[in-house]
């Protein structure tokens, strides 16, 4: 049985412990920016990305995992954990990220004369300027941030409500029985 973060706060709050969390400093800050990621509103800011450089990843990450009949890289809030990332584990990377996401507004202009940032791009553009730097540093890094973000434990900011999870069947539970899966089923036969 799943229980969900609400009905953990709930039984905190049942046992006395949830009456200290609010007062604790950046709690409530912390507990209202989960819920809106969770529920798919933009937070009211980002901690590493400003908004234009959060919007030439949406539409980057976009380009890369497209909402089709299933969701994709914006549904699942991938532009959340590289902006999560870039605080944490990435930021020794932050500089060169920013030439990157700078270098797609100056490929937007030199395409468009009246387009600046990448995201106000039409698609078709956004994909030509993407396969000209398919082979660079920036764009492979973008590319493996764009996957992780898709598929990470959703506590990371990315894979919003599960989705990436979904879309490989992957199913998020406390224990697993065997066969674990193909690579296991052979040898379960054995066993019987």
């Amino acid at each position: 049985m799943r229980s969900s973060r609400r009905d953990f706060l709930a039984a905190l709050a049942v046992t006395g412990v949830g009456a200290f969390a609010p007062g604790m400093p950046g709690v409530r800050e912390a507990l209202a920016h989960a819920a809106a990621v969770r529920a798919g509103v933009a937070p009211a800011r980002f901690d590493v990305l400003t908004a234009a450089e959060a919007a030439a990843v949406t539409a980057v990450a976009a380009r890369i995992v497209p909402t089709t009949e299933t969701p994709g890289a914006t549904e699942a809030g991938v532009v959340h954990f590289i902006d999560y990332a870039f605080g944490d584990f990435a930021k020794d990377g932050l500089a060169d990220f920013r030439a990157g996401l700078a270098d797609l507004d100056t490929r937007a202009t030199a395409r468009r004369a009246t387009a600046t940032p990448f995201a106000s791009l039409p698609a078709a553009d956004q994909d030509a300027i993407l396969a000209d730097i398919e082979q660079t540093p920036f764009f492979g890094g973008l590319r493996a941030m764009t996957m992780m973000g898709m598929f990470t434990d959703p506590r990371y900011g990315g894979n919003r409500d599960e989705v990436g999870w979904k879309l490989i069947g992957f199913e998020n539970a406390m224990s697993h029985t065997a066969p674990f899966g193909y690579y296991d089923a052979e040898a379960a036969k054995g066993r019987d």
